[in-house]
């Protein structure tokens, strides 16, 4: 059943953002006007942030630990994010089933997720409810016990999960991805893992990598909704006090170069629909031609009237759904095309696909996509930023990745200031057509010769 205190309070924060969204469909942009965010660092290390918005009773909490799935120990992949899993079921003195209790009594959200870099973990709360929300915060971070049974359950969802997803030709399509386009990166495997390396983790793994990598100085915590700055900090200093551990030193991985095409087919015989991804090497999260790239892609595959969708989809009917998108990590970066077609229009859709992104890098956007794809972003951004836990999550963002700190108020700016050359030369540099790989997920018998021509061509068994 739901809990009436969490209905009501995303009922509140549903229409706060309905009404700014109509607001914003009449009005256009307006500059985007933020709290004053305090920052601090406590007497054990940990960065805090805190951020007062009034606009509705409700506290979030955040915190982001620079460890993840590129930590995953060779042969335990998943490590991490089964880590994650664990830490709501079981801490302090609470067991598994307490710990839900009572976070529910307060009709609050507490949750743990893991992520290629960071391990993260989150708390929503009422105002009134804040020293309980903040307890039961603590404990999940500082003091889970990762009961023996919790475990071996969590566990044996996990592998249940990874066998399921065997099923769905999307997810495996990503999956393989990683590793044909990475290689031996840690970026590589997916954050989950994999059957037989989740399989390998025991419960001691779980501990260790808690120990190693949760620590106060490997970590940083937003706080952002109805308080007080000066009382947040020092409730932190006293409920984090006990909190010790050495700050771990930062993953260190590359990412291979790709030169040339390559095409590798995932053999799934049964399939009537080929799912299909297009990837190259991409940028770090604070490349210097971020926005270039945000406002170049959201022409080319970033929307449901960009190029590809209008071409590939709509004008051929090639499709359902395609797009593009870049991954952007602390060091190294993805990008990639995403789509699936009937078997039998599978070259067709790769070739379509690829003549689109070739027409944009010679001949470039017209003046209208430029000014749409920026009416577009600085439209939709402080849409995203309307509930306390979207601006706890870019607040950590802009640490995490070592942003401006005036990231949020000078988007929209940094948006419009991309110019024509600024996205010709991002295309023609970035957007690559030639150094590629190239993987689809059907049955070799038909796929093999309809892609012959475009690269060495390899078939692998699913993991």
């Amino acid at each position: 059943m739901l809990d009436p205190q969490r209905l009501a309070r995303r009922g509140v924060v549903a229409l706060l953002a309905l009404a700014l969204a109509a607001t914003c469909a009449t009005a256009g942009p307006t500059p985007l006007q933020l709290p004053p965010v305090k920052k601090t660092t406590l007497g054990n290390g940990l960065v805090v942030l805190v951020m007062p918005t009034h606009r509705v009773p409700i506290v979030d909490f955040r915190l982001v630990t620079r460890a993840g799935s590129v930590n995953d120990p060779p042969g335990k992949e998943g490590l991490a994010s089964l880590t994650a899993a664990l830490l709501t079921q079981g801490a302090g003195k609470r067991g598994a089933r307490q710990l839900a209790e009572d976070i529910a009594f307060v009709g609050a959200q507490l949750e743990a997720d893991a992520a290629a870099e960071q391990l993260i973990v989150t708390c929503d709360v009422l105002t009134k409810d804040f020293a309980t929300g903040l307890e039961l915060f603590h404990d999940v971070i500082v003091a889970p016990t990762f009961p023996a049974a919790e475990f071996a359950r969590k566990k044996a969802e996990r592998l249940g999960d990874l066998a399921s997803e065997k099923d769905d030709p999307s997810t495996v399509a990503n999956n393989e991805l990683g590793p044909f386009l990475l290689q031996h990166s840690p970026l590589a495997h997916p954050v989950d893992g994999w059957e037989k390396s989740v399989t390998a983790i025991v419960r001691g793994d779980v501990v260790a990598f808690h120990r190693k990598y949760v620590t106060p100085g490997n970590s940083m915590l937003a706080v952002v909704g109805d308080v007080d700055p000066d009382q947040v900090i020092a409730a932190l200093e006293r409920a984090f006090g006990d909190w010790k551990g050495a700050t771990a030193a930062a993953a260190s991985y590359d990412t291979p170069p790709v030169k040339g095409r390559e095409v590798l087919i995932v053999n799934k015989p049964e399939v009537t629909q080929t799912q299909i991804r297009l990837a190259t090497i991409g940028v770090p999260r604070n490349s210097p031609d971020y926005f270039p790239i945000v406002v170049a892609n959201t022409i080319l595959g970033g929307g449901f009237t960009s190029r590809l969708v209008n071409e590939v989809r709509v004008v051929q009917g090639l499709t359902y759904g395609i797009g593009s998108q870049w991954s952007m990590f602390r060091n190294a970066g993805t990008y990639e095309i995403t789509t699936f077609t009937r078997n039998e229009t599978l070259r067709k859709c790769v070739d379509a696909s690829l003549g689109v992104v070739r027409k944009l890098v010679e001949q470039g956007p017209s003046d209208e996509e430029l000014a749409k794809a920026k009416r577009y972003l600085t439209g939709q951004f402080p849409l995203g930023l309307q509930a306390s836990d979207a601006l706890a999550a870019q607040l950590l963002n802009i640490q995490f990745y070592g942003l401006d700190p005036r990231y949020l108020e000078t988007y929209a700016g940094n948006v419009n200031a991309v110019t024509m050359a600024d996205v010709r030369r991002v295309l023609k540099e970035r957007f690559a057509l030639d150094d590629l790989r190239i993987l689809v997920v059907s049955d070799p018998k038909t796929a093999k010769p309809a892609l012959e021509g475009l690269g060495a061509i390899a078939v692998q068994e699913m993991r």
